[in-house]
This record gives C-alpha cells, structure tokens and sequence, in this order.
C-alpha cells in the first residue's frame, strides 16, 4: 500500500485480519482491576472466534481479580507498531466440553506448560469479547480501527 493513501475496510474485513492476527500467537498481556488495584500479567491463550481462552494458577492475581471483576482488557503483539491488537471482555470459567477442547488447545500452544493446563484445579476462563482496537500497518489497516459488539453484532464505535 502506498504510504498517505488509507484503504477502506469493512468490519468483517476488520474481524478477519483480526482473527488471522490471534492465529499464530500464543501469548497475551491481561490488564484486570478490582478494589482499586490494576493487574498486568502475560498468560498463553487460544482463541476461538474472537474469544480468548485461558487457564490461572488457583493462586494467581490475575485470576482473583477475573472472578471479582470479570471487565478484562487484552493486548496480544508482538511488541512491535506494525501490528497489535487491544481488546475488552467479561471473563467466566468454563466446564464441559468447551473446557476439555480449551485445554487440550492449550497444550498445544505451550506444550511446556501441560502440567498447568492439565490441572484440573487451575481453571479456564472465556473472556468474550465485546470491544476491539486493532492495527495492522503491513495489511493496510492504519489508523486503528475500534469495533464495538452490540446486541450481537460487530460495528465501527463512534
């Protein structure tokens, strides 16, 4: 794309390149708040659509602060400009069957981490998401671009 010149691009055009954004990364920054306290912490996720799963250490902070306020920001980049991904959603735990594919995923995200994932008292969490800030300069989606989920359907905020 020829610099000054900006695409125009449809929100499914956006949720795609955010899906294929999502695909091969594994690892992503959690920002949660409860009681007046903000928490950052790294964690491997898979996502499914444009939902993120994860699985918290029973101890963990990150996970205190999910049950409490389940409001959960993300950011998964690769700590460059040219492409990040920022987003909003309501973490829950899941069970069943959901939860048995999460893990497995998982495992094969960060086969290192089998044990944690594998630890039927370390949960997994959904986060759904609902708000979405994406950029991604080398697929010509410049400036960012903000979707809201409203009533089940993607749109442009504002």
């Amino acid at each position: 794309m020829t610099q000054g010149i900006m695409a125009t691009f449809t929100v499914d055009q956006i949720l795609q390149a955010v899906r294929t954004h999502l695909a091969p990364r594994t690892v992503v920054t959690l920002a949660t708040s409860h009681r007046d306290e903000p928490w950052a912490a790294t964690a491997f996720y898979v996502a499914r659509g444009h939902d993120l799963y994860v699985c918290q250490s029973k101890r963990a902070r990150t996970l205190a602060h999910m049950l409490a306020n389940p409001r959960t920001a993300f950011a998964v980049d690769d700590r460059r400009a040219d492409a990040w991904l920022q987003g909003m959603g309501a973490a829950s735990v899941i069970r069943g069957d959901e939860e048995a594919w999460a893990r497995g995923a998982l495992q094969h995200a960060a086969p290192e981490f089998t044990h944690h994932f594998t630890n039927s008292e370390y949960p997994v969490l959904i986060i759904r998401v609902d708000e979405l800030t994406f950029v991604d300069r080398s697929g010509g989606i410049y400036p960012r671009q903000h979707l809201l989920l409203q009533d089940g359907v993607w749109r442009f905020a504002g």
